[in-house]
């Protein structure tokens, strides 16, 4: 009888709330896929909680502790947690673990058997959302947030993420086109938006209709949900919220993820291939108003994402001609005063 396959498990850790640690850890252990071996990756948490980590993992060998010294933040945190998986030829798939989480016990047998037999790099479920109190607030992220993921396309997929990371399992072929991690100044995206397009540009992607994880939202959550995300009355509302400031923060990290996308696969991509997000393209945004009607032509339920972007692009674009414009009377009037001197 073959062995089955080895899955690696990434858990990033960061000063964890205990209860809630101690119950994602038995959720890991409770899985009705056997052969996984769990990285907590820690970033750099107090002594007093590095103490109490190892203390409840110490029972079970199937956990390997590694504490850091220096806090690079969970974006970060994660890539250094693949590192670990990678030093393992016998891992095959490799899935990500938030500390405050519960998995379904069948988590890790529904993603590995949709992997294998649909032949995707990388598959994802659904998510029951719970409170800090482990109630359900709603039995579907996908249906609380309007994702639908069967949608996606590269170009839709960079403007907007709808594979969340502890949900997903991918193929440990990936890894020579996920690391390293794009470098980012401030974090702008996360790590499961990266992956996620390294997985549609290389391959096919898997969907799973079934909530395997509850997801906790509570005060201290580095990402949430929002109900209807995406949409133009939601995205109305956050800007109502605002009180309609406009930063631009958006669409500067829209255009730098889609850079580096572009950078990593240039090789690979379609000569026609172009960036909706280029922000050395002079366009006022048309290429974002075209994903927009791709948005809503598929169902992909994120135009009002697109239309915020757009309107950022057409202020950023409008900038540079006023930049331009600046540059050039300088030029003519440094010119007339030399005329007219001589």
């Amino acid at each position: 009888m073959p062995i089955p396959e080895k899955i690696g498990i990434v858990l990033a850790t960061y000063n964890p709330d205990l209860e809630y640690f101690q119950k994602q850890i038995q959720s890991i252990q409770n899985q009705t896929w056997l052969n996984w071996v769990c990285h907590i990756a820690d970033d750099c948490s107090q002594p007093e909680y590095q103490t109490a980590i190892q203390k409840v993992v110490e029972n079970d060998s199937r956990f390997i502790c590694h504490f850091h010294s220096h806090n690079i933040k969970h974006y970060y945190n994660f890539e250094r947690g693949l590192q670990y998986c990678i030093q393992d030829p016998k891992i095959t798939a490799i899935a990500f673990s938030d500390q405050d989480d519960i998995w379904q016990a069948q988590k890790l047998k529904v993603l590995i058997t949709k992997l294998r037999s649909e032949q995707t790099l990388l598959a994802h479920s659904d998510l029951e959302l719970i409170d800090s109190h482990d109630q359900t607030i709603n039995h579907s992220t996908w249906d609380f947030e309007g994702r639908q993921p069967e949608k996606a396309t590269v170009e839709l997929l960079l403007l907007r993420n709808v594979v969340t990371g502890c949900s997903l399992l991918f193929c440990s072929s990936l890894i020579t086109d996920i690391l390293p991690f794009p470098q980012q100044n401030e974090i702008g995206w996360h790590h499961d938006w990266w992956i996620a397009l390294v997985a549609i540009q290389k391959g096919k992607i898997g969907h799973i209709r079934q909530p395997l994880v509850r997801y906790r939202l509570h005060t201290s959550n580095t990402v949430g949900a929002m109900q209807n995300a995406g949409n133009f009355y939601t995205e109305l509302m956050l800007w109502f919220r605002k009180k309609y400031r406009i930063a631009g923060k958006s669409y500067l990290i829209h255009s730098n993820l889609s850079k580096v996308f572009q950078a990593r696969f240039y090789q690979q991509l379609n000569s026609s291939w172009s960036n909706p997000f280029d922000d050395r393209r002079l366009d006022f945004g048309l290429g974002i108003l075209k994903l927009c009607y791709q948005s809503l032509k598929a169902g992909y339920h994120s135009e009002g994402i697109a239309l915020r972007i757009f309107i950022f692009k057409i202020l950023f674009d409008i900038q540079r001609v006023q930049n331009y414009i600046f540059k050039m009377l300088s030029i003519f009037q440094a010119t007339k005063s030399n005329i007219q001197n001589k």
